[in-house]
């Protein structure tokens, strides 16, 4: 059976054998729909560029330095949107790119947007890029809104001859050949086919942005391999004539998914849990499971102290228990369910598992306190390979119990937490919240109290306090307390809680300066940020040790709404300078956050053209990075220099010229006071650089101005 998948599997394979010894990149993304709160449109383009440089021999100077100048917040933090498209349009303008996208309709419809958005632009910039996407039919109309005359579908379908082939070969895989009669056969032959439809499906790699909609392909095979099952699972003529029969007078996906379930739970023996309990897992852990993790969750017995190696069963065996409702993906080696649509069918019919995170907790609980845990977390050098599921309990139990919580999983929960979380979990945990990832030799522990109150799950946190013996105002990692993390991860309620106790500092900076306050301004906790101002003790203008205050930091990541909250407060300086002089104001325009930006100039306080120690003005970085919205905000202030040169002689427009940004060029063009040839101090003018780095519309525009000098580079 051909999927969606495959196809996009071998245009890849074709693409890259093509690429082999050129000067091309090929780049692809698989989304699945278990995976759709991590997959955005951020995470998506981070993937490309992290495999179009992982092929390069040398990456670029400008990505390297975008990547160290996010390290310096309280954990460190990944490239931004705009950053991304910006490192993609430079590094695609200048070499021959191939994008394909796997299954665009199971990305979420809020990262869609972005992602669609964020490709015209790096098209825009780069004509040599093409973009292969696959999806479903629904897009369709979406794709051609956000990407008008780039856009070409055609359709592809199965004919009969198809059909009749995979079903020839499923009839002599056929286990019971004494239930089978050549009139059956002949009629399975005949009237599955006539019952198929045609499907669509669409490629074409001539235009830039192509889109290919294999849904109903793949969900018409998918119904004819689940009811060639259900036929041969019957064990006489008679009982496969009568599901033949349904099936050919109208029963559809979801008839056959809930016969399919019920296949599972009438199993023999250990077979019926195994397949239920893999189809809990799978439908609701929050991201895909590898073979192992899922094969390792189903061997745990709930509240033993032993784990039983034993006990795992194999993926093969796995995988028969589910009546080929679970299949393992190629090339992500990860279990998912077989289609789409079963996931939304589970949806539909939540009864079929009961309280389903209050069980996926207490397994993950169960094994975090067994001795095989508990010996790896005392090694010297733990080798965590060995206990596959380790990462995914220590990262997401937490996540488990605060959706559902019995009272099973709060004695395991207490049980966990009585004793400092173990090394092991804490950096598991840490590098799947991005958190200084650097820092991990010089750790502390974290006590119980820092682990339920990073989580949120304010029961386990009201119980730890009751039974005492935690510092309710210790720092953990970082030098953080339990209230700074409950704040940077946005738990008000957990909030509230700590600062009814006397002994909590509400305004205690960690040992990078950052207090509650800031951990929330710069996650955009708009709650949190109102709880801890109505604590008399917060200075909401504390500066941490780079003198980045909470109002700059929600200024950089742009969050308006904690800028807003701040901002009413008259402590607050809305143009205070960091230690390297950068203003709230500079951060907001460097980002591309034009709400921000606003607010900002609506404060008299502000200087719109206040450069950094650097010299370098607001103006001057949103150039710099293409946020050609900030650029026009700026340009409409009398106060600012549209060609302010920095201490090294370099003004906007070179800095434009220099990062390729063609649209932020025509802007800047536009205005009589800016010098199109002016020099930096080792004498390169916009021209010359745009010419060094390969920019030939950019090129094109500044050599049509007369009073440029022709480069001679």
């Amino acid at each position: 059976m051909l999927t969606g998948h495959d196809v996009s599997s071998l245009v890849v394979d074709r693409l890259c054998d093509h690429a082999r010894g050129r000067s091309t990149a090929v780049a692809c993304f698989y989304f699945d729909f278990a995976d759709r709160k991590d997959q955005t449109a951020t995470s998506m383009l981070g993937s490309l560029l992290k495999q179009i440089t992982g092929g390069m021999e040398k990456i670029p100077e400008e990505i390297s330095l975008a990547f160290q100048e996010q390290k310096k917040v309280i954990g460190g933090r990944a490239p931004r949107l705009p950053d991304i498209v910006k490192m993609l349009q430079t590094i695609t303008s200048s070499i021959r790119t191939f994008v394909c996208i796997d299954a665009l309709d199971e990305c979420a419809a809020v990262h869609r947007v972005k992602l669609l958005d964020s490709l015209k632009k790096i098209v825009e910039k780069s004509p040599r890029t093409r973009i292969f996407i696959t999806g479903r039919p629904h897009i369709r109309a979406e794709i051609e809104k956000r990407l008008p005359e780039r856009a070409t579908s055609v359709s592809l379908g199965p004919s009969k001859n198809d059909i009749v082939e995979y079903l020839r070969v499923r009839l002599d895989e056929d286990v019971t050949p004494d239930a089978m009669e050549e009139s059956l056969e002949a009629d399975i032959l005949e009237r599955i086919p006539k019952t198929m439809s045609d499907m669509y499906v669409g490629d074409n790699t001539r235009n830039p942005t192509p889109t290919l909609s294999t849904n109903r392909y793949e969900s018409r095979f998918l119904l004819i391999s689940l009811n060639i099952d259900a036929i041969l699972h019957e064990s006489t003529i008679s009982r496969r004539r009568e599901k033949l029969s349904r099936m050919t007078n109208g029963l559809e996906l979801e008839d056959v998914y809930g016969a399919t379930i019920e296949r599972i739970k009438s199993q023999d023996g250990d077979k019926s849990r195994l397949g239920m309990t893999a189809l809990m897992w799978i439908s609701h852990a929050e991201r895909p499971l590898n073979a192992d993790e899922l094969c390792y969750a189903l061997a745990v017995q709930l509240g033993s102290k032993d784990f039983d190696v034993g006990n795992i069963p194999s993926i093969s065996t796995l995988l028969n228990c589910c009546q080929g409702l679970v299949t393992v993906d190629k090339e992500a080696l990860t279990v998912r369910l077989v289609h789409f649509t079963l996931r939304e069918y589970l949806s539909a019919h939540p009864d079929i598992f009961s309280q389903p995170h209050s069980a996926m907790a207490e397994i993950c609980l169960t094994y975090l306190n067994s001795q095989h845990v508990k010996a790896l977390s005392a090694a010297h050098s733990p080798d965590i390979q060995s206990t596959p599921f380790l990462e995914y309990c220590s990262v997401y139990w937490g996540v488990h119990a605060k959706r559902e919580l019995s009272s099973c999983g709060r004695s395991l929960a207490l049980e966990l937490l009585k004793e400092p979380y173990s090394p092991i979990s804490t950096k598991l945990l840490l590098t799947h919240a991005n958190l200084d990832p650097e820092g991990y030799d010089t750790c502390p522990v974290i006590s119980g109290l820092h682990c339920a109150s990073f989580f949120g799950i304010v029961e386990l946190v009201v119980a730890l306090i009751e039974v005492g013996g935690s510092d309710l105002d210790g720092e953990g990692c970082f030098g953080c307390t339990p209230l700074s993390w409950a704040a940077y991860n946005g738990h008000e309620e957990v909030v509230n809680i700590l600062l009814e106790r006397e002994e909590v500092n509400p305004d205690k900076p960690d040992e990078h300066g950052q207090t509650p306050l800031s951990n929330a301004a710069l996650n955009g906790r708009e709650g949190v940020v109102k709880i801890l101002l109505g604590r008399e003790v917060v200075n909401p203008d504390k500066p941490d040790k780079w003198g980045q205050t909470p109002l700059s930091y929600a200024a950089q990541n742009g969050y308006e709404g904690v800028v807003n909250i701040l901002l009413g407060r008259e402590e607050v300086n809305p143009n205070e300078p960091d230690k390297r002089g950068q203003t709230p104001l500079l951060y907001a325009a460097q980002n591309g956050h034009e709400g921000v930006v606003n607010i900002l100039l609506g404060r008299e306080e502000v200087n719109p053209n206040e450069p950094d120690k650097w010299g370098q003005t607001p103006l001057s970085y949103a150039a710099q990075n293409g946020r050609e919205g900030v650029v026009n905000i700026l340009l409409g202030r009398e106060e600012v220099n549209p060609d302010e040169p920095n201490k090294w002689g370099r003004t906007p427009l070179l800095y434009a010229a220099l990062n390729g940004q063609e649209g932020v060029i025509k802007i800047l063009l536009e205005r009589e006071e800016v010098n199109p040839d002016k020099p930096d101090f080792w004498g390169h003018t916009p021209l010359s650089y745009a010419t060094l780095n390969g920019h030939e519309r950019i090129v094109a525009l500044l050599q049509s101005r007369k009073s440029v000098t022709p480069s001679t580079i």
